[in-house]
């Protein structure tokens, strides 16, 4: 079951977005998933597992790109979606059959990533929120995020970087750089 969403529900997504496409949303709009923690989902602890966020997230990234407009040309342009770091923080359990929102949005793009927000809400409230930055790779190499983001939004440029974004990419170089 772990693989539901590989296997199933994104090859299904890309075959709706063919047959009868989601409603279209704007570029930096949310696109907000309904959602429940089912049996295969929980820990020992019966709630949502850690792994399962991720996978999760997965989904609700490819959900944003057809429900922007992004999925067939990516497909037809064999781009393939690459995730490059995430950050995430947990704040409240969601146990076993809870159901749950994904609110899933473009932040900003700069001249190689595009920063996504992911925010997942329970009956309580927040119970986790994360931050991904990713890209698209063709055969020639990182697609540059203003070429997709012209592919459904001609024209629209990039909202202003976030400061922590900003910062999170500085502490991740210059780990990188160190080799440590």
């Amino acid at each position: 079951m772990s693989h539901y969403n590989s296997f199933l529900r994104i090859p299904g997504l890309a075959l709706r977005q063919k047959l009868r496409p989601l409603p279209r949303i704007g570029v930096l709009d949310a696109d907000v998933l309904r959602l429940r923690v089912w049996p295969q989902d929980v820990d020992f602890n019966f709630h949502l597992n850690n792994a399962r966020y991720l996978s999760f997230m997965d989904y609700g990234r490819t959900r944003l790109m057809a429900a922007t407009g992004l999925l067939l040309p990516a497909i037809r342009e064999h781009w393939t979606p690459l995730v490059g770091s995430i950050s995430i923080t947990y704040r409240r359990s969601l146990g076993f059959w809870a159901p749950f929102t994904l609110s899933t949005r473009i932040l900003c793009w700069d001249d190689k990533w595009i920063y996504m927000e992911q925010v997942f809400n329970g009956r309580d409230g927040l119970a986790a929120i994360a931050w991904v930055k990713g890209l698209f790779r063709d055969e020639q190499g990182n697609v540059p995020p203003q070429r997709a983001i012209d592919r459904i939004a001609p024209g629209t440029l990039s909202p202003p970087m976030w400061e922590p974004l900003t910062q999170w990419n500085e502490v991740t170089k210059e780990k990188l750089a160190s080799g440590k």
